[in-house]
């Protein structure tokens, strides 16, 4: 007795086991997690130095960060609305060139927009009344270093998002763990000195900050040249093809806006929770940074499955689209909940490591079981929303953000009022769970209708 083959329908609706697929979004998510970690630990080294010179040089750099991180958010944000088209072609180099092409030019746009905003901030912080020592300390050239150091961290990020979208992760990594090596070695030596050369304080931070961005941008560019399907195809910059540009934008753009929502929201609760007492606020920004530091795994397990989505949405395969997601529930859950589970375990002696204060410790240990709740949330509903990203649907992200996270700002202070910093986090990890009903239902809906 013979078979018939199966038609071509049903094969692009039959994806790779479940198993096999969560060990190879594990296999992909893990290089990037590490170099997640790799970029935190950077910045954290940035910071610690630069507090060991003057105050008014340490309140300019956290002036001029502050807005730099989040323009450097919504430029990568827009950026990875690149991601889908760049797997969809990343077995054919004459395709992905104009897509790389395109992409290129709108990192150096916005990455150029955002500059110029950093550029002006002698103008700007005056006219927010920025205290004067602080404003001396500012100066003109540490913010056109800053703004330049946007513009070269915006190309370094159109190249990682290229090389994650072709599946490169191992080199992310890799490039990822010398940017670190940069941040740890030039950034002591500009700004404290050492033997004959004179630290440089603020302007030494800028200028480490550019030339890392410089020096990283070139290395992105040469890998991804040189080790991927575009060796020996010329991409170029060209005049730029706006169709292109503009495409590119509308899918990643609601990205973007989906992260200022996130981070705006958790702003003001921090203001909320300023208003509480200092305690609490201190135990609030350890709370946040705790909570980013466990999420981390969910963000590397969700941008490696959104290649895997964009190949099986281009193939008409809802099962396909729908099975790293699956899948990327069995890698990240287990991940973040083990850290969850350490950090309940060690208490307080690995709070202790963000602060010696007693009484910000014992708030921060109360309040485990509301972070681990929040954070799960936070872990489960970002799968969904990197699989609408891979669908080229980000809008829906947005949409779901902007009314869970609407509310939670509404609901901010009457929980601070009730129960304090407990109220306030209580608060955020109902609006998580409200984003994993949303993003989920999204996805399915947007995933049934290829």
């Amino acid at each position: 007795m013979t078979t018939e083959p199966p038609t071509a329908s049903e094969q692009a609706d039959s994806p790779a086991p479940l198993g096999r697929t969560a060990l190879r979004l594990g296999g992909k998510a893990f290089p990037l997690y590490c170099s997640m970690l790799a970029g935190t630990a950077g910045s954290m080294v940035t910071v610690g130095v630069i507090g060991n010179t003057a105050t008014a040089d340490l309140a300019a750099y956290a002036l001029l960060i502050t807005v730099f991180n989040p323009l450097l958010m919504v430029v990568q944000g827009a950026l990875r609305g690149s991601m889908p088209f760049i797997a969809e072609n990343g077995d054919d180099p004459a395709a992905l060139a104009p897509v790389v092409r395109d992409s290129t030019w709108l990192a150096l746009l916005m990455g150029g927009a955002g500059g110029a905003v950093l550029a002006l901030a002698p103008l700007w912080a005056r006219a927010i009344g920025v205290a004067g020592p602080t404003l001396a300390a500012l100066g003109v050239l540490p913010a056109v270093l800053t703004g330049l150091a946007l513009v070269a961290s915006a190309l370094k990020a159109s190249v990682t998002v290229l090389l994650i979208g072709l599946g490169r992760n191992r080199s992310v990594m890799l490039l990822s763990l010398v940017n670190t090596g940069m941040a740890v070695t030039v950034t002591p030596l500009l700004v404290l000195g050492a033997g004959p050369v004179p630290g440089l304080g603020l302007t030494g931070a800028a200028l480490a900050l550019f030339a890392d961005g410089c020096l990283m941008a070139a290395l992105f560019l040469y890998v991804s040249r040189r080790r991927t399907v575009l060796r020996g195809h010329r991409v170029g910059t060209g005049a730029p093809e706006w169709a292109g540009v503009v495409k590119i934008a509308r899918v990643g753009l609601p990205t973007g806006a989906t992260l200022l929502i996130k981070f705006g929201a958790l702003s003001l609760l921090g203001l909320v929770v300023a208003r509480v007492g200092t305690e609490q606020a201190a135990a609030h920004q350890v709370l946040v940074v705790v909570a980013n530091l466990l999420f981390l795994p969910a963000v590397a397990v969700g941008q490696s499955g959104i290649p895997f989505t964009a190949r099986a949405a281009k193939r008409g395969s809802v099962a396909g689209v729908r099975r790293p997601v699956t899948a990327g529930y069995l890698v990240a859950v287990p991940a973040v909940a083990v850290g969850l589970v350490l950090l309940w375990a060690s208490g307080g002696s690995a709070v202790g490591v963000f602060t010696p204060d007693p009484e910000v410790r014992e708030a921060v240990v109360a309040l485990l079981p509301v972070l681990a709740a929040a954070v799960a949330a936070d872990a489960v509903q970002s799968l969904p929303g990197m699989g609408l990203l891979g669908l080229k649907q980000a809008r829906y992200s947005m949409y779901t953000f902007a009314v869970c996270y609407g509310l939670l700002c509404l609901a901010a202070a009457p929980a601070a009022a009730l129960g304090g910093l407990a109220g306030v986090w209580t608060a955020y990890a109902v609006a998580n769970a409200g984003l994993v009903v949303g993003q989920t239902a999204a996805f399915r809906r947007r995933s049934a209708h290829l």
